[in-house]
């Protein structure tokens, strides 16, 4: 008999909830999308990522690394742990390293789920946080935005059950672009039981223009039930590697860490986030590009009547109404890939200026037809 004539049946017992499972979607890569195109070039807008390299010097600290990745990397940051105690003046232990914030966030729901326990977030926001309560074996409570499509602090408070282990908090959220002032997530907190960690999801901090220190991070050191991360996938260019942290007491992370697997931060990923913390005036830089292509972004589509929300993050979340999926698909055939959302939002990421202002083109091809 010819293998291709055997018959194979999938018996092995997968948990319900994970068979039936809707994966993050994360839609073309870079390399799909290129060789589709070729020439005529694609505008990646869609994965929030930061539309240049890394710093030189970054690349340079890549290839150097590279040479010794025959070698476990150190299991606990322990150089990239101390520069970004450095950088936020905050002691080592309370730093806690992993595969990108996302993946953190994953283990920390592992580590306060279960049976017989619930999470609290937003929505919409930030497409992991349902899927990390499946994962965690725990109950979701979602709960709505506002009619300013901020995220409902009043509501999140009166949503914590006497089993919520979890309430998280994306600011400034993804995919929505709001912000809430570090003073109104302050006042939240006091009325979180302190059983309750409150986890604030930064990773678009250093796009924040709203205040001139908007991070809650000199907070989580005097609270023990919150902490805050932060990722270099977006203003440091190095979504390709994955490298992200939590910062919180020490006491706290130092029990979700337990939950987590061992060498997660490899160590070309180490040295590289190491290197792009010793640039700080550059990626002050940055966040003045983002600024310019936020208001390029924005002052378009105000031009042509739609609808957006203003963002404080490296994306805009905007309404092209009842016809958002197939605009969608009609710009990813075109090479412009940007966010599906709701049946009627749609999210864009923030590009080059010539990324922007192709957008802006095709957009304009696509509601004409």
């Amino acid at each position: 008999m010819t293998i291709s004539r055997l018959k194979f049946a999938f018996v092995v017992r997968i948990r319900p909830t994970i068979r039936h499972l809707i994966p993050y979607d994360g839609g073309p890569g870079f390399e799909e999308m290129s060789a589709r195109f070729g020439a005529e070039g694609v505008a990646m807008l869609a994965g929030n990522e930061y539309p240049m390299p890394p710093f030189p010097e970054v690349g340079e600290a890549i290839a150097q690394a590279a040479s010794g990745i025959n070698r476990y990397p150190n299991a606990t940051s322990t150089r990239l742990r101390e520069a970004l105690a450095e950088t936020w003046k905050v002691p080592p232990e309370c730093v806690w390293t992993g595969a990108g914030s996302s993946e953190i966030l994953t283990t920390t729901a592992q580590a306060l789920g279960g049976p017989g326990t619930s999470m609290v977030f937003p929505w919409p926001s930030f497409a992991m946080y349902p899927i990390n309560t499946i994962y965690a074996d725990s109950k979701e409570i979602r709960v709505p935005l506002d009619s300013s499509l901020k995220i409902d602090l009043e509501a999140m408070a009166e949503a914590i059950e006497p089993d919520t282990t979890l309430v998280i908090i994306c600011n400034p959220n993804n995919p929505t672009g709001s912000y809430l002032a570090r003073s109104d997530i302050q006042a939240f907190i006091d009325r979180v039981p302190e059983s309750t960690l409150v986890l604030v999801d930064e990773a678009y901090g250093e796009f924040v223009a709203a205040e001139g220190e908007p991070s809650l991070i000199p907070l989580s050191l005097e609270r023990p039930n919150l902490a805050v991360a932060r990722t270099f996938s977006k203003i440091y260019g190095l979504a390709g590697l994955r490298v992200g942290y939590l910062i919180g007491q020490a006491a706290c992370l130092q029990a979700l860490r337990k939950a987590q697997s061992p060498f997660v931060v490899g160590s070309v990923a180490e040295a590289a986030a190491v290197a792009a913390l010793g640039f700080q005036e550059r990626v002050r830089e940055r966040f003045a590009l983002n600024r310019s292509g936020i208001d390029f972004l924005e002052a378009e589509l105000g031009r042509r009547g739609i609808e957006y929300v203003p963002s404080q993050a490296n994306f805009v979340w905007f309404r092209p109404g009842a016809r958002a999926p197939q605009i969608v698909q009609a710009l990813l055939e075109m090479g412009t890939m940007i966010r599906k959302g709701t049946s009627e939002w749609a999210r864009v990421t923030v590009g080059t200026d010539a990324e922007n202002r192709r957008f802006v083109r095709d957009l304009d091809r696509v509601l004409s037809t």
